[in-house]
């Protein structure tokens, strides 16, 4: 009998190592055959990687509230180096499952001088809306919040470059209370760094300018770890944890990469199709048709390729043949994958091979990160910064809400009074019942006026532009407080960018259908 139950105390002690090495902990009253799906599919986490839509305008909306966030333990190894934070996961809506999936947390290079604001999900018309996260400067106090800019003028680049520079895109800038823009320039293309073009960031309360800078490339900005799709019945409950383990494998990302400038994302694996191309999913190498959106990582590895004259032939033609055979395709899930490449011939596996258990990542040296294991008192410190992030989010929900004291629906300059109706949220989706009138008109114009949140008509004439409005923020909690001691961190000097010409107007009104086709 003695015997028996030592056995038996033997056998519960091996479960209990089993389960605690596991990626999740669960209360006892949820059954261990309930796990998370690790998904090969799915968004990149927009702190890792981003593209770049010029023509910001509210984002796509999912039909269900978001859940809580889930209680995410960080890995037991990080990469070395104190520019390097944990940026916390949140969730994605996933349009084939109709549900929302969690988008892993990230070891993350911060990029030098900026920090992290998080984007968060807020309630519009019939669903729920995605407000973006973005990279600001390190000594932003306030974020202003400006009218909608005009349609981009970006026509990509002109004229020649040398073989050692890239197109940097015009943009418009804010100058006297109106909108200037800012040709587009060659720069000096650098092998350590990528440029983030500037940029304006759509929010329920304006538009938010984030100024360009220097990013790591792919290789060198962490580690990114897989999405999951985690069923109600696990974040539902009290208790329940979960710690990302299945590291993606960096150097295969472009292989299956997609742009959704609409998303405001980068999504990598099976996209293939028409039916995803009509949901603004585009390969990454379209970003080079299109000039409306920008793909920073695609314009790097162009000039990285630049002595290869068939390299963006090469990502047509692997994109058409995996269209057109869905056999070439790579699989959705993890463990579809493992069998996938179990069944290979070894030298067809390093393609296929899109993510390790982060064990065998450390072991085999393929990054140029070395790691080191997760203290207590670390653990603790990046434990308290996701819950001051999640936190932080919350309070940007609160200060880009049309609702809020401070943030007030933007008025005419030339006006005294108040409208006597509030205008429209910038992210409605239905118009209004009756067309807006300017306060000093005295009958109603014979058309609709465009909305200021419009990016297809020019921009409102001098007596109808806007003020922007200015709200203090405290410091976001990803900034990075210690002095960079590697030189190799240290960015290049910002591009020496042009004046803007105040000349220049937006594009006529009929120019705007002949522009959109180019996202059909």
């Amino acid at each position: 009998m003695k015997q028996s139950l030592y056995h038996l105390s033997m056998v519960f002690a091996t479960v209990a190592i089993i389960v605690s090495m596991t990626s999740i902990a669960l209360a006892d009253s949820i059954s261990v055959s309930v796990r998370v799906e690790v998904l090969t599919r799915g968004p990149v986490h927009e702190a890792f990687a981003q593209p770049v839509s010029f023509d910001e305008g509210a984002g796509f909306t999912a039909i269900r509230t978001p859940p809580e966030p889930i209680d995410e333990v960080i890995p037991y190894q990080k990469p070395e180096g104190d520019h390097i934070l944990w940026i916390p996961g949140y969730w994605s809506w996933d349009v084939d499952r109709n549900d929302y999936i969690w988008i892993s947390g990230c070891w993350r290079a911060v990029p030098p001088d900026t920090s992290w604001i998080p984007g968060y999900w807020v309630a519009s018309n019939g669903g729920y809306q995605w407000i973006a996260g973005f990279w600001a400067t390190s000594n932003t106090e306030e974020l202003e919040y400006l009218p909608a800019p005009p349609a981009t003028l970006e026509e990509g680049p002109q004229g020649a470059g040398s073989s050692n520079s890239i197109w940097i895109p015009g943009c418009w800038v804010r100058q006297d209370g109106r909108y200037a823009w800012r040709s587009g320039f060659w720069e000096a293309a650098r092998a350590d760094w990528v440029w983030e073009p500037s940029q304006y960031i759509y929010t329920p309360n304006g538009y938010i300018y984030v100024d360009g800078y220097w990013d790591y490339p792919l290789s060198n900005r962490g580690v990114m770890f897989l999405p999951v799709y985690c069923p109600p019945t696990l974040y539902g409950h009290a208790g329940y944890q979960y710690s990302p383990d299945i590291v993606f494998n960096l150097d295969v990302l472009t292989l299956n990469l997609f742009c959704s400038p609409q998303r405001h994302h980068y999504y990598f694996g099976d996209y293939y199709g028409a039916e995803y191309a009509q949901q603004d999913y585009h390969p990454w190498y379209e970003a080079s048709d299109h000039h409306g959106w920008y793909d920073p990582i695609f314009v790097h590895q162009q000039w990285q390729h630049n002595n290869d004259h068939q390299w963006l032939a090469h990502q047509r033609q692997g994109y058409d043949q995996r269209s057109k055979d869905i056999a070439l395709r790579p699989a959705r899930t993890y463990t579809a994958m493992t069998a996938q490449v179990a069944h290979m011939p070894a030298k067809n596996r390093a393609q296929a091979q899109m993510a390790q258990p982060m064990k065998d990542v450390i072991s085999a040296k393929t990054t140029p990160f070395k790691f080191k294991a997760v203290d207590a008192k670390t653990r603790e410190a990046s434990a308290s910064q996701a819950k001051e992030v999640h936190a932080y989010k919350n309070k940007r929900a609160q200060w880009e809400s049309p609702a809020a004291p401070l943030n007030k629906p933007l008025m005419p300059e030339h006006a005294t009074t108040p409208p006597e109706k509030p205008r429209i949220p910038d992210h409605a989706t239905t118009p209004p019942e009756k067309p807006r009138i300017p306060n000093h008109a005295t009958t109603p114009p014979e058309k609709p006026l465009t909305p200021d949140h419009a990016t297809v008509g020019k921009e409102p004439p001098a007596s109808m532009d806007v003020s922007s409005r200015k709200v203090k923020i405290p410091r976001p909690p990803t900034a990075v407080h210690q002095p960079v001691r590697d030189k190799r961190l240290i960015p290049p000097p910002k591009p020496k960018q042009p004046q803007p010409d105040p000349k220049i107007q937006p594009r006529p009104k009929h120019d705007a259908p002949e522009r959109a086709k180019d996202h059909e």
